[in-house]
């Protein structure tokens, strides 16, 4: 009766491992607040670079402030819930 017991703990553990070893690796991505003021220069040259593979023209330095925007977006409040349309001779204000 034991070694069945065993049995069903053993498969027990490993469901129950391989869950948690699971649950782990889908959520190791990178969060965008894990990206610090020293890495936004390398993140910007990285994205100028595969830009211009794609035929873009885009500084480093643009990129850069691209990303400094991207931040104070998602560091402000959400919109009221209505889809804000941007007109391009009014732009939001940072």
């Amino acid at each position: 009766m034991t070694a069945e017991f065993d049995i069903w703990l053993l498969v027990v553990g490993l469901v129950v491992g391989a869950g948690l070893v699971w649950l782990v690796i889908m959520d190791s991505r990178r969060r965008e607040t894990e990206v610090d003021a020293l890495e936004r220069p390398r993140e910007a040259a990285w994205i100028s670079v595969v830009m211009r593979e794609d035929g873009y023209d885009l500084s480093p330095e643009t990129a850069e402030q691209v990303l400094e925007l991207h931040r104070a977006y998602l560091d402000a409040p959400p919109p009221d819930g209505e889809a804000m349309a941007l007109d391009a001779e009014d732009p939001p204000e940072r």
